[in-house]
């Protein structure tokens, strides 16, 4: 079995690898994906011919002992032909699944598509989910798919890095001044702290309140988070991936990389460069107090002087998280 799956894992990482640093290579469009599924088969196959080549001598010698994969000519062309093969019907399946993603016209269906695509843990697989990100608009608007896409996406960790930050850089330079929010800002403004402190004064009550008063107090907050997600996504004024960079800050915040050197020194850069909107710069900020180191604390601390209400309220928040780090890791020493 080894042999059957080796040529295939190490194909497709080579390729994957050669793919990420190549602007050409495009893996979200039908070519690139129909070039790298005629590859991953040849190379598979070779690297098949290659490790069957090394251990013939030692079947041959088992004879019919070796009851899998043995040195006959018929068992050998199965093999092979298996090994060339086995690559489509894994990436027939995310590229099945990811084609009924797009199809879906219920939201909670396309949730549950882009769950089963987290659960592949595939490079195909991640490849799908980038693909969703490209072509589906409603991925940038919020609610649960965008959630959902964008958990599934910080799961993969660094192999999802590479591509995020790739598909970041490829923002127009024009484009980045009008680049917005992600949705959900207007109610994380206005009401989010209230809501959580009324929640913790009724769960402090005595008598404690019924559980119909805790499911309407959701069901109101529900509601508030809904209608200001929607209030925003109608009055955006900019281009149709406006929201893509936010989405992309979203999706590394998620993830588990806060010893991440490189992701550091992009967060850095992006909240420094005046190019981009005081949105996608304060997510930076954000992603510095989640990556960052005890001498980016004066830099944050610089940013309390800001102009910018919104960078000001931004380096308030990395300080707390940068801080509260910091202190954790004194405490271990």
């Amino acid at each position: 079995m080894i042999e059957l799956f080796l040529p295939v894992a190490l194909s497709s990482a080579v390729l994957l690898a050669l793919a990420g640093y190549t602007q050409h290579w495009d893996l979200h469009s039908s070519v690139g994906l129909g070039v790298f599924g005629l590859l991953l088969v040849v190379i598979s196959l070779v690297i098949s011919i290659r490790v069957d080549a090394f251990t013939l001598a030692r079947r041959a010698q088992r004879g019919r002992r070796q009851l899998l994969n043995r040195a006959d000519s018929r068992s050998r062309l199965v093999k092979f032909i298996l090994g060339g093969g086995l690559a489509r019907p894994a990436m027939a399946r995310a590229e099945k699944l990811g084609n009924a993603v797009l199809r879906a016209q219920s939201p909670a269906a396309k949730v549950q598509g882009i769950l089963a695509l987290q659960a592949m843990r595939s490079g195909d697989a991640l490849d799908q989910l980038l693909h969703v990100l490209e072509v589906d608009s409603a991925a940038l608007e919020g609610g649960g798919e965008s959630q959902a896409l964008s958990q599934a996406l910080a799961s993969y960790g660094a192999d999802a890095r590479v591509r995020l930050l790739h598909r970041f850089d490829q923002v127009s330079p024009n484009e980045r001044g009008s680049a917005t929010a992600p949705p959900g800002g207007l109610y994380e403004r206005y009401f989010s702290a209230d809501f959580d402190g009324l929640k913790r004064e009724i769960e402090r009550r005595t008598p404690p309140a019924s559980g119909g008063d805790l499911d309407r107090l959701q069901s109101t907050r529900a509601a508030l988070q809904d209608i200001s997600s929607r209030f925003e996504i109608e009055t955006r004024s900019g281009p149709g991936n406006a929201g893509l960079p936010a989405f992309i800050l979203q999706t590394l915040l998620q993830m588990d990389r806060s010893q991440d050197r490189d992701l550091l020194a992009f967060a850095r850069a992006t909240a420094a460069d005046g190019a981009w909107s005081e949105a996608v710069r304060g997510q930076a900020l954000l992603l510095v107090g989640k990556a960052g180191e005890k001498e980016d604390l004066d830099t944050l601390y610089g940013y309390l002087d800001s102009p910018s209400p919104l960078l000001q309220a931004r380096a308030m928040q990395a300080i707390a998280a940068l801080e509260s780090k910091v202190s954790a890791a004194v405490g271990k020493d």
